[in-house]
């Protein structure tokens, strides 16, 4: 969204909130009665503090806040095309019109009240207006800046996520491509076949996304495994335990295949008898889980095995849980260990709604 205007504002670009919902009319309120007091204060102090007066205040106050979220809430549909400088004075007009209209509401009750006249005071009204045009252009302007510091950090957010992602592209592409010059080699009907996977590898890995079902990054590490296994042959055995629905778990992709890309160079391809992947994908309470645990070839020493197993690697690790915890605000981890002649590695992350 620019300051001239030459954009249109979507959406998820318009820079006030949703007064139609709960919270964003609970925070008018909040600020209307912050304001019933801060003017109970400046009328009378706190020594003589008026809580008749700010009843009264608090409750004009109150009003024009309603009056202005239905109008803004109503008006949020029609605006929603119009360039920014329109969008932002038409709704200063009418949080003004509210203003206007409780004051006249208010003077024609006070006279019935004291003379039994309906009657208002011109003088009065706009006094109201005036008053209540300070404040409202402050808070629309907060809300402007609010919304164009949300949409920077999540311009830098999607940058973040894309250099992280294509730092681990080419260290995928290099050791697909040296797998299909292996069999080039040694059998040409499995290197066709290679070669057929490696398109759809190649397409889904050069894809310009933030996020793929979770189903899409399981399809694509069985083709990978697919290619292992026509250049290790036996010396690979892989095994997948899906207990939950993929298709609607959204994640960053590349996240898995990396780690399924580590254990078969360093867990199963330097063994001199090969070695296993085992994959599971679960849920654990609000936690969704995958595991991934492959032997290793038969070391002795643990710490030995961890610095084996990680080097060479850990930047591409490194990326990964960054773009875990970028994409999931925080809510994920990635965690390694050895036991028992395994590499075990685990993804844990709560799934965004929706």
């Amino acid at each position: 969204m620019r300051d001239s205007g030459e954009n249109q504002p979507q959406i998820g670009d318009y820079f006030i909130p949703d007064l139609c919902r709960g919270q964003g009319l609970l925070g008018i309120f909040a600020i209307a009665a912050l304001s019933a007091v801060l003017m109970a204060l400046v009328n009378s102090g706190i020594g003589d503090f008026d809580f008749l007066w700010l009843g009264k205040i608090a409750l004009l106050i109150f009003w024009i806040a309603l009056i202005s979220a239905m109008f803004l809430c109503r008006a949020r549909d029609y605006l929603l095309h119009l360039t920014l400088p329109r969008v932002a004075l038409i709704n200063y007009l009418l949080v003004l019109l509210a203003a206007a209209l409780c004051a006249v509401a208010a003077e024609y009750w006070n006279s019935y009240w004291r003379i039994g006249i309906w009657r208002a005071d011109p003088v009065a009204i706009l006094n109201t207006v005036l008053i209540t045009a300070i404040p409202a252009g402050v808070i629309l302007r907060i809300y402007y800046l609010q919304q164009r510091l949300h949409q920077q950090q999540s311009a830098g957010l999607e940058a973040r996520l894309a250099a992280l992602q294509a730092t681990i592209r080419p260290h995928f592409l290099f050791n697909s491509m040296n797998s299909l010059a292996t069999l080039i080699r040694i059998d040409a009907d499995k290197a066709e076949k290679t070669v057929e996977n490696l398109c759809d590898l190649f397409r889904y890995a050069l894809k310009s996304t933030n996020s793929v079902t979770l189903q899409e990054e399981v399809d694509a590490c069985q083709r990978y495994l697919e290619i292992e296994k026509l250049r290790l042959d036996e010396r690979l055995e892989y095994s997948w335990d899906i207990k939950i629905e993929l298709n609607t778990v959204r994640v960053p992709p590349l996240i898995l295949q990396p780690l399924i890309e580590n254990a078969v160079f360093h867990g199963v391809q330097p063994a001199i008898q090969g070695g296993s992947i085992y994959i599971t994908i679960y849920r654990c309470g609000d936690w969704l889980c995958i595991d991934l645990v492959n032997s290793l070839p038969g070391a002795n020493n643990n710490k030995a095995v961890l610095s084996e197993m990680t080097s060479g690697h850990q930047l591409a690790l490194d990326n990964l849980h960054c773009r875990l915890d970028a994409y999931f605000s925080g809510s994920a981890e990635l965690q390694e260990t050895v036991f028992k002649n395994h590499y075990h590695t685990r993804i844990l992350f709560k799934p965004l709604e929706g």
